[in-house]
């Protein structure tokens, strides 16, 4: 097993608070240059001078910008997922910052307590966080000649139950390398409905580059034995209590979520699921980001669109009856 490759030093806060904690300017500029990166441009006319505008409401001031030719007034985060948000341009930057910056994840009781906002508010900021990396997932197939897969389980296991527990949702963890039972480099997550061979062979052919000259290594599941055909299958019983067993950095990485789930984010749904691997799959595919994290964020925000809390709602319900 080689050395883990040091992750580049993340973004401080420190110095995040020092820009934009009582600097509205600087507030202001980030969303400016998030939404108009040219410079500011009315839609109405293609004017570019404009007046900043300050709005004083019961519950947070805002700011527009007013074309000064035909004084439409445009808002900073319209078009974005963060239109009509209700909280203030900082509250709402410090918010997604320590989202994403955070490298295991931040639950929404301490994210409310930070912000000083309600639980609600705050849950509902994460879940948009959660869409916009679930936006920023590449959709490119892992493709290496080193490949390791697992299935493992989130939720409770049931009572006087043995084995796969009904309560339990499965999981399939897919991860590539350059060599094998070497460091990863990206990973993909996707719910599965069942163990069988069918549903594995599908799920890894929509996630891999496979060839006879690659290796995939498992760890027993007879289902995998269906892709025989396509890629060389090591499919052999593990002794997980070995050093350097052959899925021993896929078997790290399922820990660290299970362990973000118990110690991070108390438990969650099966509901709310597809979000959470989404945002497990992007905080590791994303781990070397370092102090890009406000470059990426203002790109993520301007390939966003918006979306309400009720259509979040409507998501997650529609979702959970399709997992087992």
């Amino acid at each position: 097993m080689s050395n883990k490759v040091l992750k580049p030093k993340k973004a401080s806060l420190y110095q995040f608070t020092q820009k934009y904690s009582n600097n509205i300017d600087n507030c202001i500029e980030f969303f400016k240059s998030m939404k108009w990166p040219e410079g500011f441009s009315c839609d109405r006319c293609g004017c570019h001078k404009y007046y900043l505008v300050k709005r004083v409401g019961k519950t947070k001031i805002s700011y527009v910008l007013e074309c000064s030719s035909c004084h439409k007034q445009h808002s900073l985060l319209s078009g974005t997922i963060f239109q009509s948000c209700k909280l203030d341009l900082y509250k709402l930057l410090l918010g997604i910052f320590l989202f994403f910056n955070e490298n295991k994840g931040i639950s929404a009781v301490d994210l409310c307590s930070i912000l000083d906002v309600n639980y609600k508010t705050a849950l509902l900021l994460e879940n948009k966080c959660r869409i916009l990396m679930s936006l920023s997932n590449s959709d490119k197939l892992l493709n290496s000649l080193f490949y390791e897969a697992d299935v493992f389980n989130i939720g409770a296991k049931s009572k006087n139950k043995a084995g796969r527990a009904s309560g339990q949702q499965p999981i399939l963890g897919i991860l590539s390398t350059d060599k094998e039972n070497n460091y990863p480099r990206f990973i993909k997550l996707r719910v599965i409905t069942d163990y069988t061979g069918l549903s594995l062979k599908k799920n890894i052919e929509k996630c891999c580059v496979l060839s006879h000259d690659a290796l995939l290594n498992t760890d027993g599941e007879k289902g995998f034995n269906t892709l025989n055909e396509e890629i060389q299958v090591k499919n052999e019983k593990i002794s997980y209590e070995e050093k350097d067993h052959r899925l021993l950095w896929l078997n790290i990485i399922i820990g660290n979520i299970k362990n973000n789930i118990t110690g991070i984010y108390h438990g969650i749904t099966k509901r709310e699921m597809p979000l959470f691997l989404n945002e497990q799959e992007y905080r590791f595919n994303h781990r070397k980001m370092g102090k890009t994290i406000m470059d990426k964020i203002k790109k993520y925000l301007q390939r966003s669109f918006p979306i309400s809390h009720r259509q979040i709602v409507y998501i997650l319900n529609i979702s959970a009856p399709h997992f087992s």
